[in-house]
């Protein structure tokens, strides 16, 4: 059996905390920064980027507070954070120019992103998140709030993920362990206990997200070509509002992918097919 290519596991220091980074590295190659969902981490870009390792360099943060990157002491996890380690990141590996892809939360900083940085962004990927907040943001944060805060083995908490996961459920068995492991620490007990700091689903206001700033401008001036990625039986993203996201960008191109949840893994072989030519310019 092939053993699957590994990245390096890098750290840096932004905004006074140290950040985790995994670095498929291809010296020269087109650059590619993605930024995981709100209750993953940076493995969930694995099979994305083996799947283009022979022609794209991918970098992929931990977002504060998740995986191996740092937790805020004081609780700071607003998009405006989260943006501006982005942004710190992007400067200190010297990131020119690059494709940038945003899964979920990630998404949302990638529209952010984009919109404050246009010159740096080649091309945008957002998968499965719109401007408008809809009804399946609650279900996640919520979900999150009430899930067991440990596992006797990592086995019970695959199956766990399994359950409240389609799209994880879909996955392979060795990724899903790969998934498992980016979200999940052993304890010297052994079990195992989330990575992700529990301030992140502790809002100021119980039970009052943090408000979403107005995205639809930014989309509207974003000229950088972007791909919106739409599973079909999203309650994150609904279709009403992926369509008008590709009417109001300049340069945009919707892709369904049929009977999917949120959010798809782009490995499905529609969004492989849509990447691959979207990411290669030729699209």
């Amino acid at each position: 059996m092939t053993t699957p290519a590994q990245p390096e596991s890098k750290f840096l220091t932004v905004n006074g905390l140290r950040l985790h980074y995994l670095d498929w590295g291809k010296p020269g190659a087109p650059l590619i920064l993605c930024i995981h969902g709100y209750t993953s981490s940076a493995e969930a870009f694995s099979g994305l980027a083996r799947h283009f390792q022979d022609r794209f360099h991918f970098i992929v943060p931990d977002v504060r507070g998740h995986g191996e990157s740092a937790w805020s002491p004081t609780g700071n996890y607003t998009l405006d954070d989260r943006v501006g380690d982005l942004e710190a990141i992007v400067d200190q590996l010297e990131m020119e120019k690059f494709g940038l892809i945003g899964t979920s939360m990630g998404g949302a900083m990638a529209m952010v992103y984009a919109g404050a940085h246009p010159e740096r962004v080649a091309r945008l990927v957002i998968n499965d998140i719109g401007p408008d907040r809809e009804p399946g943001t609650q279900r996640i944060m919520d979900l999150v709030a009430r899930r067991p805060v440990d596992f006797a083995t990592l086995e019970e908490a695959m199956a766990y993920r399994q359950q409240v996961s389609p799209v994880v459920a879909s996955r392979t068995e060795a990724d899903q362990r790969e998934l498992a492991l980016g979200v999940l620490r052993r304890r010297p007990n052994g079990h195992w206990i989330w990575k992700m700091d529990p301030a992140y689903f502790r809002p100021p206001t119980p039970g009052s997200p943090a408000p979403r700033p107005n995205l639809w401008p930014v989309l509207e001036r974003l000229t950088c070509p972007t791909l919106v990625v739409w599973g079909t039986e999203s309650d994150v993203l609904s279709e009403p509002q992926a369509r008008r996201m590709v009417e109001v960008l300049p340069v945009g191109e919707l892709v369904p992918v049929l009977g999917v949840a949120h959010a798809p893994a782009l490995m499905e072989p529609v969004v492989l097919a849509a990447l691959d030519r979207f990411l290669g310019g030729s699209g």
